[in-house]
């Protein structure tokens, strides 16, 4: 049977979790550099803002800051400061990417039922009690030095299982109501088709992402186990919940077939809320 208590083994593992957060950070920067035309297109004012764009541009950058801090925490060159403060940022840009990214769902969701007032105010209940587990899941973590690596020891079992349970849950809710929502529409459509599509694949690969941590969790085999896939479940979520944004800011079906008689057209368009999902909330 396998001691996983052994220094040996934790040292192994503690190896191959830096190996792999850094695996994360060439993941994601590559994924941040390629879908960075968004903020670009903000930047140069050819994209006008709108408020569904923060959850969006804060998801992206708060996880952009968590991949550069450790790969300066675990780089050779990295020069040592007080612990629980680093980690502390971490886990605190960590939480706001992984709500955030939750929130870009939640916010589709609550276009989509313009008209139902009692659900949008169930659906904010539901994402204020996410980012509150979220909160006490920060303020309860204890970090502390192991062999030289700064690492978070201790986080209360009950938090960390409620925040992957929650997510689980609140994930599921969105893509329900967000089904149902779309099934007002009158007549089927390409936006129909597109939003039911990626809101199940968003869907599933949160599921997955947070049932390996939820096991891990629950199986409590050693510190490093239990933080091993959180980084990387985070950026799954985060990825595939701006993926989500991004294909809503894409130009439409119609926009598409009448590209060759136009001469000129932008490639993005803001008008989320307005040709994204009109149609459901008239319905």
């Amino acid at each position: 049977m396998v001691d996983w208590h052994d220094p040996d083994l934790e040292a192994k593992l503690r190896t191959l979790s830096v190996q792999l957060l850094y695996a994360i950070f060439g993941l994601y920067g590559w994924e941040y550099i390629r879908s960075s035309h968004v903020e670009m297109s903000l930047l140069r004012r050819q994209l006008p803002f709108r408020w569904t764009l923060l959850s969006y541009i804060t998801a992206r950058f708060s996880f952009l800051i968590v991949t550069v801090l450790l790969a300066m925490q675990f780089s050779p060159f990295y020069r040592s400061v007080d612990c629980q403060s680093m980690n502390y940022i971490i886990m605190l840009t960590t939480n706001i990417a992984l709500g955030c990214s939750a929130t870009n769902l939640m916010i589709r969701t609550w276009l989509i039922w313009k008209t139902s007032y009692l659900l949008r105010l169930f659906l904010v209940l539901l994402s204020l009690g996410y980012w509150t587990m979220l909160t006490l899941f920060v303020v309860t973590a204890r970090t502390s030095t192991i062999n030289g690596v700064c690492m978070i020891s201790y986080v209360k079992p009950a938090y960390a299982s409620a925040v992957v349970i929650y997510t689980m849950l609140y994930d599921l809710a969105l893509l329900v109501f967000t089904i149902i929502g779309l099934l007002k529409m009158s007549s089927p459509s390409m936006l129909w088709k597109k939003l039911v599509k990626q809101g199940t694949i968003y869907f599933i690969l949160s599921v997955v992402a947070n049932l390996i941590l939820l096991v891990f969790n629950r199986l409590d085999l050693n510190p490093i186990m239990n933080s091993m896939f959180a980084i990387p479940g985070v950026c799954i979520c985060t990825i595939a919940s701006s993926q989500v944004v991004l294909s809503l800011l894409r130009p439409s079906s119609d926009y598409e077939s009448d590209k060759a008689s136009s001469a000129k057209a932008p490639a993005l368009t803001s008008d989320l809320t307005i040709s994204g999902f009109s149609p459901v909330s008239e319905a």
